[in-house]
């Protein structure tokens, strides 16, 4: 590096080189400006997430308990009817069917014609 033509060979690649270096910094800062917005729009996105998924929670939630109180009355209506068939079985099996009504009525009238009819005989 001489005096005269290459000491201003010299200076001008410096200021090239310095020019250089401005014009790749310059593209790194634009490059994290753009990279901070689309972390910021990652920031709003996260938080419609979260919200979301609040929401599904919540939903779930409330499903679940709506299908517990369902599952408990058809529990309960399951007992009411496992009862009143029980209930429905006892008098059925209570009651008096025609045959056995029938039954009755031929006992008792040979039964009273029993008692009575040597009263008559004589």
């Amino acid at each position: 590096m001489l005096d005269g033509e290459n000491g201003t060979r010299a200076g001008e690649a410096t200021t090239v080189q310095l020019t250089r270096m401005e014009g790749i910094l310059n593209l790194v800062a634009e490059r994290i400006s753009n990279l901070s917005t689309r972390v910021d729009g990652h920031d709003r996105d996260l938080l419609d997430v979260n919200k979301t998924i609040a929401i599904i929670l919540s939903t779930t939630q409330r499903l679940t308990e709506q299908a517990d109180a369902r599952d408990a009355k058809a529990v309960a209506l399951a007992a009411a009817l496992k009862e009143a068939e029980e209930q429905r079985r006892t008098k059925t099996e209570t009651a008096w069917s025609p045959y056995t009504k029938l039954f009755a009525v031929v006992a008792i009238a040979a039964t009273l014609w029993g008692i009575f009819s040597p009263m008559f005989v004589r």
